[in-house]
Order: C-alpha cells, then sequence, then structure tokens
C-alpha cells in the first residue's frame, strides 16, 4: 500500500517514508525485519509493532526490499521525490527457509543504528525450541543468559547482575506486574503462545523506564490473526467477528487454549490456561472413598483487542488475570484447622496510537494493575459438651496501581530523535493483620509518583551515535525531586566491531520487605518506601563491545559495576512496637563481567555465555555508628555467583524432528552456616528435672558459607505429527538429565545428630502435545 502523507518540512532536498510490516497469512506484526534500498546502505529495523521510518533520502528511483527469516524476499519499486513523504505497508508471505540460507535481517540493522545496551530480544520460537519444566517458560529462557539466574530451581524469579527479583520491572504490553509467578515461583504467569516478544535490559536502560534499579522485561502479546474467516467466512456475522484458529496444548501439569480471529477492523486474542493435578487427585480419593483434604490449582486468562481506526489510529485493550488458590484441611474431630490462601494479578489497560506521518509516533495508555494476597486461617475447637468454638487469622495485602502514561516519539531527522513523555502512578497498598474480629494491623496508605522524561537520539556520523536522556520524579512521601540522568553510546570501530557504553541513575519507591535468610519465598509483601527512608538508588556503569560475525553470528562481551547509594533489609533488631525501625539503610556494589556468543539462524541455534559476577553489602546493624566485619555487618548477598556457564542448543534435523539440549554449571548461592548447638536455659520453668534442655542454633557469619557448585543438563525432542488431520507437536523432556545432585538447603536432624542435603529438581521426564485447528 503506498500513502502520499504530504511535504516534509525543513528537508526540500530529501525525502522520508515509513510504514509498518505484517504477516500475510495472519496480520501479526514483523518484527525486526530489515527493510532497505537495495544497493545503498539506507535502511532500518521494524520495531516491535512492525513500524519502520527511514529518513533523508536523496530523490531517485530505488528498489525498496523487506528480508526477515522465514519470510520471503519482497522488493517494489519506489520513486523518492525532494521533499515529499511516502507510507509503504507490506504483507509479506511465509516461506521455509532450507540449510543454512542467508537471508540479511534487521538485526544487522540494529547493529549499525541503534545504541541497545545489555540488550536481548527473545522471540517465541528462542522459548519453545528449548528443553524446559513441562512448559515453556519465559523466565526460565532468561535465567540461561549471562548475568542471570535464579535463587533455585523452585523459582523462576529473575536475579540479575547480583540484583534482588522486586528490582526487576516486569511490563506485559506496557502493564506492569508485581507477583508474576505461580506454584511459589516454580512457573510464571505468562502463558507462550499469546506471546510475540520479549526484549530484557539487564541494566543501563533508557529514561523511559522508572521505578525500578535493576532491569527491564518488555512483554509484547500476539494481536491475533486477523486475516482467516474459518467460522463464518461467507456469512454477514464474519465482517464483524470471526475465529480464525485454536490452538492448545496438554501436558503433566496444566491444559491450555488460545482463540483469535478478525474483529471488525482489527482483531482480538483471547488465551487460557489452568492447572488440573488438584481434578486428578479428586479422582484418586473419590477411588479409595476418602475425604480430600486439600485443593491447589492456578490459572491465568490473557486477552487482547486491536481496532484499527484508520491508517494512522489504533486503539488497543489488554487485560490479564491470574490466580493461585491453595486449601487444606488439618485435624479431626475435636480440633480442625481450615486454611486457604489466594494471590494473583488481574491488569486492565487501553492504549491509543496515533502515527500522523512520518516525523511522529505517539502512545498514550491508562492502566491498572490489582495484586492482592489474601491468607484466611480457621481454627474450630470443640469441648467435651459437644460446644464448638472459632476463631480465624487473616493476612491481607493489597496493591492498586493506577498508571497514565504518555511517549511522544520525534524523527527529526537520521541524526537526530527526541522522545519525550509523562508518568503519573496512583499507588494504593493495603495491609491487614486480624484475629478473629481484632484488628491487630491495618493500614491503608495512597502514594503519587510523578515522572516526566526527555531524551535525545544523536548520531553525528555513521560510525557514532549518542543516546542522552533525564527522568525527573516526585515521590509523594517524600520531599525532594530525584533526578535520574541517563547516558548511551555506540562507536563502529570497524564494519563489524563496536565499542558500547551506558551510565545512568536510578530510584526505586517500592520494595518487597526481603528476609536474607529465607530458603524460599513463596510470595512477595509489597510495600512503598516509607517516609523516614530514603528510595533505593544505585548507578550503572557498562563498557562492553559488540562483534558482528556474520549473518545470524553474534558476539558480546560487557564489564559492569552497580554502587548502591542506597538499600534496605528487614531490620534484625526491630522493636515489634516501633514502626519507624522495620528495616536498616546500608549501601553496596556489584561488579561483572559477561560474554555471549549466539547463532540465530540456520539448522542450529542457540548461545553459549559465561558470566562473573562479585558482591558486597554493608548495614550497621547495631546502630554504633561503626560498619565492622566481624559484627556481621560487611557481607556478600546470597545471590552472590562468581562463576557461571550456560549452553543453550536447538538443532532442527529436518521439518518434522528438532532436538534441544540447555546445560548449566555455576557456583551456588551462598548461606548463613549452623556451626553447632548449645544447650540454654528454658524460657519456661514448667521442667524442673531438665531445666538446661533447650537447644539454641549457633550461625555464623552471614553469607559466609556457599552450597556445592551447581550443573544441570536438560534435553527435548519434538516431532511434528497430524492426528485426523490435526496440526499438532508431539514433545519430550527430560530436565535433570544427568541427575547430578544440586543442594537446596541442609537439615538438621538434632535426635541424630546429623545434617541432610536437600535436593533440588531430581531426574524428571515430562511430556506434551501441543494441536492447532
Amino acid at each position: 500500500m503506498l500513502l502520499v502523507l504530504g511535504q516534509v518540512s525543513g528537508q526540500s532536498k530529501h525525502g522520508r517514508m515509513n510504514g509498518f510490516l505484517r504477516d500475510a497469512d495472519t496480520g501479526e506484526p514483523l518484527l525486526y525485519a530489515n527493510v532497505s534500498l537495495k544497493n545503498t546502505g539506507i535502511g532500518a529495523a521494524s520495531d516491535n509493532s512492525g513500524y519502520y521510518i527511514i529518513t533523508n533520502i536523496p530523490p531517485g528511483n530505488y528498489t525498496l526490499q523487506v528480508m526477515m527469516i522465514g519470510y520471503e524476499r519482497t522488493e517494489k519499486a519506489i520513486t523518492v521525490i525532494a521533499g515529499l513523504e511516502e507510507r509503504h505497508d507490506f504483507e509479506i508471505k511465509p516461506a521455509s527457509i532450507e540449510g543454512e540460507e542467508v537471508i540479511v535481517t534487521g538485526d544487522r540493522q540494529r547493529f549499525e543504528k541503534e545504541i541497545e545496551i545489555s540488550s536481548v530480544s527473545l522471540s517465541m520460537r528462542d522459548v519453545k525450541t528449548m528443553p524446559a519444566f513441562v512448559e515453556a517458560d519465559i523466565f526460565r529462557t532468561l535465567q540461561l543468559l549471562p548475568g542471570v539466574q535464579s535463587s533455585s530451581d523452585f523459582s523462576s524469579a529473575l536475579v540479575v547482575r547480583g540484583g534482588s527479583p522486586d528490582e526487576n520491572l516486569i511490563m506485559l504490553d506496557g502493564i506492569e506486574i508485581y507477583n508474576p509467578f505461580h506454584l511459589g515461583g516454580v512457573f510464571s504467569t505468562f502463558n507462550a503462545d499469546a506471546i510475540a516478544d520479549a526484549e530484557f535490559l539487564a541494566g543501563g536502560y533508557p529514561a523511559y523506564y522508572g521505578n525500578r534499579i535493576s532491569s527491564v522485561l518488555s512483554i509484547t502479546g500476539r494481536e491475533g490473526d486477523s486475516k482467516n474467516n474459518k467460522l463464518f467466512g461467507g456469512h454477514k456475522l464474519g465482517e464483524f467477528f470471526d475465529v480464525s484458529q485454536v490452538r492448545g496444548e496438554v501436558n503433566l501439569l496444566s491444559s491450555k487454549l488460545l482463540a483469535e480471529g478478525p474483529l471488525y477492523k482489527g482483531s482480538w486474542m483471547l488465551s487460557g490456561r489452568r492447572t488440573y493435578f488438584d481434578q486428578v487427585a479428586r479422582l484418586y480419593y473419590w477411588y479409595k472413598d476418602e475425604p480430600m483434604e486439600w485443593k491447589y490449582y492456578f490459572y491465568d486468562v490473557q486477552g487482547k483487542i486491536i481496532q484499527n481506526l484508520n491508517s494512522t489510529n489504533r486503539l488497543t485493550f489488554s487485560h490479564y488475570a491470574g490466580k493461585d488458590r491453595i486449601f487444606f484441611e488439618i485435624g479431626r474431630a475435636e480440633n480442625e484447622v481450615n486454611f486457604n490462601w489466594d494471590w494473583g494479578n488481574t491488569t486492565n489497560s487501553g492504549e491509543w496510537r496515533w502515527v500522523p506521518n512520518s516525523r511522529f509516533v505517539s502512545t498514550l495508555s491508562l492502566a491498572n494493575t490489582v495484586y492482592e494476597f489474601d491468607v484466611d486461617m480457621e481454627f474450630t475447637a470443640t469441648d467435651t459438651s459437644g460446644q464448638a468454638s472459632t476463631s480465624g487469622f487473616i493476612i491481607f495485602n493489597k496493591i492498586d496501581d493506577w498508571t497514565i502514561k504518555e511517549n511522544l516519539d520525534w524523527f527529526i531527522s537520521t541524526a537526530h530523535t527526541l522522545t519525550t513523555g509523562f508518568e503519573l502512578k496512583d499507588l494504593g497498598i493495603d495491609f491487614e493483620l486480624s484475629q478473629g474480629t481484632r484488628k491487630l494491623l491495618d493500614q491503608h496508605e495512597t502514594n503519587m509518583i510523578y515522572s516526566g522524561i526527555i531524551q535525545e537520539r544523536w548520531q553525528p556520523n555513521p560510525v557514532i551515535m549518542f543516546q542522552a536522556g533525564l527522568r525527573l520524579s516526585k515521590y509523594s512521601a517524600h520531599e525532594n525531586l530525584y533526578y535520574e540522568p541517563r547516558l548511551g553510546f555506540k562507536y563502529l570501530l570497524s564494519t563489524n566491531l563496536a565499542l558500547k557504553g551506558a551510565w545512568g541513575k536510578y530510584n526505586q519507591f517500592l520494595f518487597t520487605a526481603q528476609d536474607e535468610d529465607a530458603i524460599l519465598s513463596i510470595v512477595d509483601f509489597w510495600n512503598p518506601i516509607p517516609a523516614n527512608y530514603k528510595a533505593k538508588s544505585v548507578e550503572h556503569y557498562i563498557l562492553g563491545f559488540e562483534q558482528w560475525l556474520g549473518e545470524g553470528w553474534f558476539a558480546s562481551l560487557e564489564g559492569y559495576y552497580k554502587p548502591y547509594s542506597n538499600t534496605l533489609v528487614i531490620n534484625p533488631n526491630q522493636n515489634f512496637l516501633d514502626q519507624d525501625d522495620d528495616y536498616t539503610e546500608g549501601t553496596a556494589e556489584i561488579y561483572g563481567v559477561e560474554l555471549l556468543l549466539k547463532k540465530s539462524s540456520g539448522k542450529l541455534t542457540g548461545w553459549l555465555g559465561y558470566s562473573y559476577m562479585k558482591s558486597s553489602q554493608e548495614f550497621d546493624f547495631n546502630g554504633d555508628g561503626l560498619i565492622v566485619e566481624s559484627d556481621g555487618e560487611i557481607y556478600s548477598s546470597k545471590y552472590d555467583q562468581p562463576h557461571s556457564i550456560n549452553l543453550v542448543l536447538n538443532y532442527a534435523m529436518n521439518k518434522k524432528n528438532s532436538f534441544g539440549l540447555t546445560m548449566t554449571s555455576s557456583n551456588s548461592n551462598l548461606y548463613t552456616p549452623t556451626v553447632g548447638y548449645v544447650y540454654t536455659q528454658n524460657k519456661s520453668y514448667a521442667d524442673l528435672v531438665n531445666p538446661y534442655s533447650n537447644l539454641d542454633e549457633l550461625k555464623g557469619f552471614r553469607n559466609s558459607a556457599r552450597y556445592p557448585n551447581y550443573f544441570r543438563m536438560d534435553v527435548s525432542y519434538s516431532r511434528k505429527i497430524h492426528p485426523f488431520g490435526i496440526d499438532g507437536l508431539f514433545k519430550i523432556q527430560v530436565i535433570n538429565a544427568t541427575n547430578h545432585f544440586n543442594t537446596f538447603f541442609y537439615n538438621w536432624d538434632l535426635s541424630e545428630r546429623t545434617v541432610e542435603g536437600i535436593g533440588m529438581f531430581p531426574f524428571f521426564p515430562t511430556f506434551g502435545v501441543e494441536f492447532k485447528l
């Protein structure tokens, strides 16, 4: 499609063009495709909405070409007229790529023209082709990148460059998600089939992102197939609504279903997932004729509606809801305990995107995120006369986040792009603690965060580019303004080698109270930074090299240094009656080096990553004004992990069969060791025969011991199948194929005077079937 948009002011000697790239079969946007004028070196890469823009084009006749792995090379003859701008939209047909065919992708354009510090983009092909615990998981995939780790096999939370998991900004379609995990962190909340792309920034990220100080994960959901009318094709209803396809998966843990199709001037997509081992257990207890005294399941629903009002305006509505539910009964007859526990997120957002011409892209959004954590315990006791008495205990935590933000990109010229925007965030946080009818704690806080950004990307010549930005924030609990300058650069030392770097200041006003000695955190309690404490604050210093090794091959080497001017931990000496001493402020520093070698095309794809990291923290726990290592006030974070190496491989043997392998070898986490037990006087004098029978644990220095080194290898095999004419995929996956014992924690048995290592995932085979109708 060609649209002549009008005159280009101030650039009468050159022309401009822009447009959107879409899959011809589904209408989905094509991300990071290469758009160029053939044999000129002039071009651009499409972004995560399929949008591209090329400026400062000399007048003349050209061949405009679009190239992307898995799609036909598309060419179009065009004429560029001085002072005019044109819009060229493309719908590209998918095509199979045989062997090692070379296709110039948008990765090369991004290498030459974008400042991407500590950045990795993952497609869902990257996620779904590697071994996984039961089902594909974007968080588990990210944990295989250098600089990213997990606290254990039982957690998919991200520990990025030594920062705690609450320091990561997780967004789905621009909406902030506060606790994106199921089953205590074993699984993420995102259905891989409903995701189009994930951009991960491990540090040095631009001014657009705020209120997190370690990393950013921005997930873009699929828009839905708007091209195929399978249910109501040929009917009047099909002009307004139809179903294009339905796909699903059944595995040992859960079942999930996704449906999509055209909707008037756009598309719709809806996916759902639910675990069913509670239903399997119900059948077991029914067969055994025994009561089922527990229940656990989780579910999530994700949806999106797109409406293209015209060629320049688009409206998007996104929804996500996910919940975990636990219930069990303890006791019999006279005494009984009922335990109910649920937590989850519900998000809704509306977005208006306006592209009036090739100079401006405006995005305005309004979003609401609600995160709730609710524990309800009920105790029932029956006396000898048959009278029953009931008491309850309730813990409730809620975040109600309303956010409105605007982002305006102004493509001034090839050399200059200006970005401005604002964000207003209204945070309502409730925390309630009750026993029976008596409320022990009932807190409600409302805090506002006002932020404005300005950012300039400047490329004075083809080999050097700069990006400077400023984020200015006002947190309502504090009187001062927070200035967060950001700076990034890239310098092309040669055609295929680039020097890159970044520096920036980052602040965080919302955090989770972390107990550093906790073995496993099931859920997080989110808290605003109190008025009497400073915001968490850190600087990022990053310097590295990028090497383009040919189409499909890429290497990166980065070093980083992160000094924390303020961080918070739970005060081990707090007075429960004093609400102003819950935390202790301190400082920290983290530094490290990361190496990544990646191959993204051909039959064999994957990456090899290595990372080195060290950390140190200082806190004045005893309040004497001195920070002394022998007092346990100088120590490494429990996430300190000096060495880690990851190998990820996927081999497409032919059109039907593929194999996957992931291997991780690393130092394990630190822990505070138990060095012994000592008999002490009982706190109660009821036992007069042996008043010193109480055993107290003696702890060593904080985080002074390390678990044995970690090693795990996972393998997978998948084969395309067509039972009854239905397209499908059969998958077999083996977790910890070598059955290596990885220590989770140590358990002391005082009666036997022994200590036992409790392991993580053992050898664990799984299988599943995907289908598409």
